[in-house]
């Protein structure tokens, strides 16, 4: 959870002035919202299946059937098989607590309660997202203290502890392409500006799973997108067709095809092609907010819950693009 929002929440604690007081002679929404308000577009690009128990095994093809020429009439078919393997979903937890006074929920000139509960909710959205993109299980340096928490130094309840993201998973190059283990090459811009030819390499990459380039998704940090505005092969939203499929945070494609999304959430100097089939959320408990009295204190407690998981269906279907170019201090 950002350091922003975290102050946020504090000032829901009392009324007092710069502590809760400030939100309640002014449009609640203006200043909250702002700092939780920011969907998920990952669940619409990528597939998002339910988890009947804490875990289920998502079925994947390992190898297909093989085509033969067949020279002689009559003649007997070569027989072969379709070798399928599955990736396991575990269900993860996050969640998220608040506490708010009742003075705050009976002098609020909007309904706070509602206001709470619908965009309190959208920071699980966000924090879905992050931890999608960012995820590391194995990250270090870590701190047990959350004050102490960094950039660098995560704080060990951190959401992207859950499991590892597409950064992660497409910079894992130590296993075999053929068998699997490994992502595809990385792209390296050398730190030069984001361009559509270091798209056309990772394509490249991907191998059959680039072939399609209507099946492909490119998630870019904020700057490198800006840079990818002005190159003539990107088709911004405006020109899209009638019948176009727009994602949250999509703002182009690259020859018509390719969707190009900007995160908050992708590290500078980072990007990643994916097919977008290959990403799989499991959802095993969907947001829930719940709610409850805190009588010795007069407050209201306000708890966000959910279990789900992510992963991918085949490391090679990753490519990550890295050492591109990032903001100076100047920017």
């Amino acid at each position: 959870m950002s350091k922003s929002l975290n102050d946020a929440i504090k000032k829901a604690l009392s009324t007092s002035a710069g502590a809760g007081g400030d939100f309640l002679p002014t449009p609640l929404a203006t200043e909250f919202i702002n700092h939780v308000y920011d969907q998920n577009f990952l669940r619409q690009a990528f597939t998002v299946v339910p988890m009947a128990t804490k875990t289920r095994d998502y079925p994947k093809i390992l190898g297909g059937t093989k085509v033969y020429y067949q020279s002689t009439e009559g003649g007997a078919a070569n027989s072969t098989n379709l070798n399928t393997g599955t990736i396991r979903l575990e269900a993860k937890k996050f969640m998220s607590r608040m506490d708010a006074s009742e003075e705050v929920l009976e002098d609020a000139q909007n309904d706070m309660q509602s206001i709470i509960r619908e965009h309190f909710a959208a920071t699980l959205a966000a924090a879905e997202e992050e931890a999608m993109i960012q995820g590391d299980t194995a990250h270090s340096p870590s701190t047990a203290v959350e004050a102490n928490a960094t950039d660098v130094t995560w704080y060990t309840k951190d959401h992207r502890f859950a499991f590892n993201g597409l950064l992660t998973l497409s910079g894992d190059i130590a296993g075999s392409i053929a068998l699997d283990t490994r992502a595809a090459n990385r792209v390296n811009a050398s730190g030069a500006d984001m361009a559509t030819a270091l798209v056309r390499q990772a394509m490249f990459n991907l191998g059959k799973y680039g072939r399609v380039m209507s099946n492909l998704v490119l998630i870019l940090n904020p700057w490198s997108a800006n840079q990818l505005l002005d190159d003539s092969k990107l088709v911004t939203l405006e020109k899209y067709g009638p019948n176009a499929t727009i994602f949250t945070g999509e703002f182009g494609k690259l020859y018509g095809k390719v969707a190009v999304i900007n995160s908050a959430y992708c590290t500078d100097g980072y990007g990643v092609l994916t097919h977008k089939s290959n990403p799989v959320i499991g959802d095993r408990r969907r947001v829930r907010i719940k709610q409850d009295d805190y009588i010795q204190e007069d407050t209201k407690i306000y708890v966000i819950t959910e279990r789900m998981d992510f992963t991918v269906m085949y490391k090679g279907a990753l490519c990550q693009l890295y050492n591109l170019d990032t903001p100076s201090t100047a920017s």
